[in-house]
Order: structure tokens, then sequence, then C-alpha cells
């Protein structure tokens, strides 16, 4: 691959990541570091989020499916439909980005925030791509580096390439087709993070959860892509939601016995169970602009019946995207 090739593609992997920390006591300074270099790679933009700075606002609801309460007693899984706040967005740091800039990386994402019916939140937080490239801080700190050291003056071979060299599971993240959806509607979205979900009976599974377009997913070809309009994916959702709702499938992928739950990396096969949760209704659009800024994802923003697992991605996350917040208030 050239320089620009893997440069781009990289960059927009690091939009499309979150670090994991080398250990629970560095979760803080290796979440700010992760900031930092965010902002050193996309530029420090006002009341901006470091990464996925890009993105859209909609309401809906989420109507659980019958049975749904069998994996988890979360009250979204039960009794009447939830509403839902849904962002999509871009990958990257830099703002009113157009949907072709290659530093996106072809990453795109869906965060959900139900309020539920006890006063409380749960956020879910996802991205288009079903997998994670790397395993640890330091190989995501090293990958960052690795974007910002490898200019086009940077001898050979860049410390980029050396990277994805010497990482197979990033190099497979970063090559992998990711053609233009047509919409953010017509896209399916994977929570890369296992997490722990217990019924009323005590039986605890662990799963990944994944939404996935009830009309199914619907792409462009790369010409049609390159001459859309620069906001095309929120553009077209929006116009289809003024027509009808937008409809999504909540499932969870369930881990079989011996299926590593710490580490993103690792996807479970094809034939795991995936259960069907529920069905999200985006059914309006809102005014980003003017409320974007008071709105904060958090992955363990969780509620009773679903908890963490052993994968400590989960934790950093949050710690970053808190980081982040506060740099935007200010």
């Amino acid at each position: 691959m050239t320089f620009r090739l893997i440069a781009a593609a990289a960059v927009g992997l690091a939009a499309a990541v979150w670090a994991l920390p080398p250990s629970a006591s560095a979760q803080e300074s290796v979440a700010v570091e992760i900031v930092d270099q965010f902002n050193t790679l996309f530029g420090r933009h006002p009341h901006t989020r470091a990464n996925h700075a890009t993105g859209a606002l909609f309401e809906g609801t989420f109507t659980p499916a019958p049975g749904a309460s069998d994996l988890s007693t979360a009250l979204f899984l039960t009794g009447a439909p939830t509403p839902v706040t849904v962002r999509f967005s871009n990958g990257g740091g830099i703002p009113d980005v157009a949907d072709q800039n290659p530093a996106i990386g072809g990453i795109r994402g869906m965060a959900v925030k139900f309020q539920l019916s006890d006063g409380g939140e749960m956020d879910l937080v996802m991205i288009s791509e079903n997998g994670f490239p790397v395993a640890t801080g330091e190989d995501f700190l090293g990958l960052l580096r690795a974007v910002g050291d490898s200019g086009p003056d940077a001898p050979k071979p860049t410390p980029i390439e050396q990277f994805l060299g010497a990482h197979p599971a990033a190099l497979a993240f970063v090559t992998a087709p990711k053609p233009m959806p047509v919409s953010f509607g017509t896209l399916s979205y994977f929570g890369v993070n296992a997490f722990q979900f217990t019924n009323a009976a005590g039986e605890a599974r662990f799963g990944r959860w994944r939404v996935v377009p009830v009309a199914g997913e619907a792409f462009v070809s790369d010409a049609e892509a390159a001459a859309r309009e620069p906001h095309a994916l929120a553009d077209t959702l929006r116009s289809a939601v003024a027509e009808a709702p937008v409809r999504f499938r909540l499932q969870v992928q369930v881990a079989a016995d011996g299926d590593p739950t710490g580490d993103a990396t690792k996807v479970w096969p094809d034939d795991r169970p995936i259960i069907d949760l529920g069905e999200i209704a985006v059914t309006k659009a809102l005014d980003t602009a003017a409320i974007e800024n008071q709105l904060l994802f958090l992955p363990t923003n969780l509620t009773d019946g679903i908890d963490l697992s052993d994968d400590p991605l989960v934790e950093l996350r949050t710690e970053a995207y808190a980081e982040s917040f506060g740099r935007r208030q200010e």
C-alpha cells in the first residue's frame, strides 16, 4: 500500500477505536493521552468531540420482542416501548467532515440512549465494523504515534507500515472493504465489546450487541460515492425518516463456552446464536446543532440485568469519552 492509502486508512482506524489500559491504575492517564493524541491528529476544535466529531441526531422508540427478557431483566426489554435518542456519526475528529473524506477510513458510528421507565438511562455505542484491531493500550498508543510519525518524508518502511506489519488484526481491520452506504440507515453496527446479560432466573450469558437495518444493507458504488453531497449519509436518512420510520433490529450475539470475552480483536464465529431483542424505530430528525454538545454516550452507562465482562476496553472508553466531553464544554 502507498503511504497515502495506509495513512488514511490508519487515521480512519484511529477514529474508530478506543484504547485498552495497560493497567487499572493507569486508566485515567491513558484516557487523557488518547484524547490528547486525537486532538494532535485532527486538531482541537471548540465544542467538538475528539472522535466521531461529525454526527446527526434522531429520536425514536425501542419496542422489545416477545421473549427478550429471557436474556436479561433490563427494563427496556420488558413492557412498553422505550424512547431513544440515536446519534449517527462519521469517524475522526474533524468537524463537519464530508462522508467521503479518507480520514474517516470508512468507519461510521451509531450510539443509542434509552430513556428508561425508572427515570434512568442506558447507552449503546457501536461502530460499523465487527471486530477490533488492537488488544492493548500500548498497541493503540503505538498506532496513534505511528500515524503521527508517518508523514510523506518519513523513511521507508514508515512507522505505520511497521506497525501494521507487526499487528495482523490491525492490518486486517484497515484493509477490510468498507463501501459507502446509501445512508446511515442502511448499515449494520456492532458493539465490539462483550457484556454479561442476566435474566430473572439468574442465568448469565455473555454477548455482543449488533444493530441490523430491517430493510437490509444498501451501498453505492465508489463512483457514486465520490459524486455525492458531503453529508448525504445524514441527509438521505433525514429524508427517509420524514416519509416513514427507519427500522433496525437490536440483537445480541451470544458467546459459547470458551469464546474470548476480554479481547475485542477476537470475532466470534458466525454460528454463535443471534438473539433478537426488538426493534429500534428512528422516527424524527432532531436539531443536531442545538443539542449536540449536551449529549454524552458512555458504554458503562448500563442498567440492571446488563453488566461488564472482563473486557477492559469498556471502562477506558468511558474515561476517554468523559475527558473529551469536559473539553468540549470549555
